[in-house]
């Protein structure tokens, strides 16, 4: 049972991994536009705002994927300790050494 926790997390913390790299992609594309410029036409408007959006999603997908990152972590490091402990428990002598 500990092995599929550890398992899954492993699994989360490469899909994070990647959400994280997919977020950064993305904020990465979103250029940066002086703000001190107004747009003067409707189609500077939309780049504009389309940018603005691309950078918004990003930083929350970022954000996101990181607590998401940080769960799998702490998940793989639970799962770790509860084999320990029983391993402990059990008087392995593996454990000791641990």
């Amino acid at each position: 049972m500990a092995i599929n926790a550890i398992s899954s997390s492993l699994n989360a913390i490469q899909r994070q991994s990647s959400a994280v790299d997919r977020a950064a992609e993305k904020i990465a594309r979103a250029t940066a536009v002086n703000a001190s410029d107004a747009p003067t036409t409707s189609r500077e408007a939309e780049a504009l705002a389309s940018q603005e959006a691309g950078l918004l999603d990003g930083t929350v997908d970022m954000m996101v994927s990181k607590r998401l990152f940080t769960a799998a972590l702490r998940m793989a490091s639970t799962a770790n300790e509860g084999i320990a402990e029983a391993l402990r428990l059990g008087d392995y002598d593996g454990a000791r050494a641990a």
